[in-house]
């Protein structure tokens, strides 16, 4: 018969074996505790991830675009069929690579436009611009946005800056505007174009 190992081992022995237990579980300890410091200062210090990095497809929001080039203004009401989700008062904002297109008809990759909504109110006769519904966005990128002819969709309620658009939303921007490829499935036209100072 085998004899126990533990009944043999001296005091002295036991003493050192939890000595370096101790010890292995400290060291342990101390790493498990370095390695979530080091974690938590990493993140703090990485760049957050952003839509365009979890999304490749995902549009950013277009800051300053209304120092772009202002092209029309518009106001549907509720005798149009879109008054529930456009009606109010909008402005279209296009950016130098929009332009071109505006001007050509082919809109380069870059081309950015915007469609600004606001609600109206009625100021004794008075049509004013009130608070902002949302913007949508157009932008021209034939890689990216292949599958729905070169353009991506996106809509942002006011204040916010992420898309709020979802997938069958999106695709029924694209099967919209198919409909005037013909101008470059854009809607709008400039009308001032043409105007010596259009562009300033």
């Amino acid at each position: 018969m085998r004899a126990d190992p533990g009944k043999t081992r001296s005091p002295q022995a036991g003493a050192r074996v939890r000595r370096f237990e101790l010890g292995a579980a400290c060291l342990a300890a101390a790493l498990a505790l370095s390695l979530s410091v080091g974690c938590l200062a990493q993140a703090g210090t990485a760049p957050a991830a952003t839509a365009a990095t979890a999304n490749p497809a995902a549009i950013a929001f277009p800051a300053g675009y209304t120092r772009w080039t202002h092209i029309k203004s518009g106001l549907i009401t509720s005798a149009h069929a879109a008054f529930p989700r456009f009606g109010g008062l909008h402005h279209v904002y296009a950016n130098p690579a929009a332009l071109q297109g505006l001007r050509g008809g082919a809109y380069p990759d870059g081309a950015v436009l915007v469609y600004d909504l606001f609600e109206t109110r009625d100021n004794a006769g008075i049509v004013d611009q009130g608070p902002r519904r949302h913007i949508d966005v157009m932008v021209k990128d034939s890689a990216r946005f292949q599958a729905s002819g070169g353009w991506g969709y996106a809509e942002f309620a006011a204040g916010e800056r992420s898309d709020r658009l979802k997938g069958a939303e999106r695709d029924g921007c694209a099967a919209c505007h198919a409909t005037r490829r013909a101008h470059g499935d854009v809607f709008s036209e400039w009308g001032n174009a043409g105007e010596a100072d259009a562009s300033s």
